[in-house]
C-alpha cells in the first residue's frame, strides 16, 4: 500500500511537469509537440479546443482500445497519470515562462516534459496515446521506450508543419530530443557500486 501511495505520487509529479512544460513553454511560443498531446496542440492553435480535455478524451479512447495490451497495474497507472495531466493543464492553463529566449524554453520544456515522462513511465504506467505504441515497440522489437517515444513523436509533430511553419517545427525537434534524453535520464538505474568494499578493505589495511 505504501508502495502504491509512492508510485501514485510519482505519477502526480510527472503529470505535473509534463502538463507545465505544455502550457509555460510550448503553447505560449508556437511550438508543437508529440504523440497525443501534439494534435490536442494543433486543435487549440486551429479551433482554440481546450488542451485538457482533448486530452483527456483522446487518451482515455486509445486507452479503451489498447488496455488489453497493459496489464493491470500499467492500466490502472496510466489512467491516473492521464486524468491528472487533463487535471494539471486546466490548473496551469495561461501559466508561461519568463524568458523570450526560444532556445531555452525549447530547452527547459523538452526537459520537463521528458521529467514528467520519464517519472511515470520509471513507475511503471504511461501516458496513453504514442507512449503505449512505445512500450509495445519495446516489448515486441526490443526498442529503447525513449526512441520508440521519438520516433512516434516526431512523425505526430511533423504533421504540425502546415500550423507553425518550418522554423517552429525545427525547434521542436530539438525540445523532443531533449525530452529524449531527460526520459533516459530520469530511467537511469544505477548500477551496484562493486568498488565501494574494495576501497574499504584497501584503506583499513593502510590503516593498520
Amino acid at each position: 500500500m505504501k508502495r502504491t501511495g509512492m508510485d501514485l505520487l510519482m505519477i502526480a509529479l510527472g503529470a505535473f511537469a509534463f502538463a507545465l512544460g505544455i502550457n509555460a513553454f510550448v503553447i505560449p511560443h508556437d511550438l508543437g509537440e508529440g504523440g497525443v498531446v501534439g494534435v490536442t496542440i494543433i486543435l487549440y492553435y486551429v479551433l482554440q479546443w481546450s488542451p485538457g480535455w482533448t486530452s483527456l478524451i483522446l487518451n482515455m479512447a486509445l486507452l479503451a482500445i489498447g488496455y488489453k495490451l497493459l496489464d493491470k497495474k500499467a492500466t490502472s497507472y496510466t489512467v491516473a497519470a492521464v486524468a491528472l495531466h487533463s487535471l494539471f493543464l486546466h490548473v496551469t492553463e495561461g501559466w508561461y515562462s519568463a524568458s523570450s529566449d526560444l532556445m531555452l524554453n525549447v530547452i527547459f520544456g523538452g526537459a520537463l516534459i521528458g521529467a514528467g515522462i520519464g517519472l511515470i513511465i520509471r513507475v511503471g504506467g504511461t501516458t496513453a496515446g504514442t507512449v503505449i505504441v512505445a512500450k509495445l515497440m519495446n516489448k515486441f522489437w526490443g526498442w529503447k521506450i525513449s526512441y520508440a517515444l521519438l520516433l512516434c513523436d516526431a512523425l505526430v509533430a511533423a504533421s504540425s508543419y502546415f500550423i507553425i511553419g518550418l522554423e517552429r517545427l525545427m525547434y521542436t525537434l530539438i525540445m523532443l530530443v531533449v525530452a529524449t534524453k531527460a526520459i533516459d535520464l530520469v530511467n537511469l538505474r544505477p548500477n551496484t557500486p562493486q568498488s565501494i568494499p574494495r576501497v574499504t578493505s584497501k584503506q583499513d589495511k593502510m590503516a593498520g
